[in-house]
């Protein structure tokens, strides 16, 4: 299937995601923040939790470009990174919701290669 950059800090959504994604045949690397340290564009799909960005909005912009396409977890549809990721899902309410955003960002980045 995909692999896919997990970013997430909290350990146990990171832990339920990643089982999650590997249950439906996904190979996972995952990250607990931005460091700043450069990621290699090796991944079919981002998944990134909005409290990994924290207060860098412009490092959080620039990995959502770079990592292309990023689903947004977010608190709120209106958050400052929506523009730049490929999808936005709300949390907590993930589920079915993440798996079709994930199934449409495999696609697009498909269709852009």
């Amino acid at each position: 299937m995909a692999h896919v950059l997990l970013v997430v800090p909290d350990s146990d959504l990171r832990r339920s995601l990643d089982f999650a994604l590997r249950a439906d045949g996904h190979t996972v690397t995952w990250r607990d923040g931005l460091d700043g340290n450069p990621v290699a564009a090796q991944f079919d799909c981002t998944i990134l939790d909005d409290h990994a960005v924290g207060e860098n909005l412009a490092q959080g912009q620039s990995f959502c470009r770079t990592l292309w396409p990023v689903i947004l977890l977010a608190d709120t549809p209106a958050h400052a990174l929506s523009a730049v990721a490929f999808r936005t899902v709300l949390k907590p309410m993930l589920g079915a919701a993440l798996s079709v955003a994930l199934s449409d960002a495999l696609g697009a980045a498909h269709l852009a290669t």
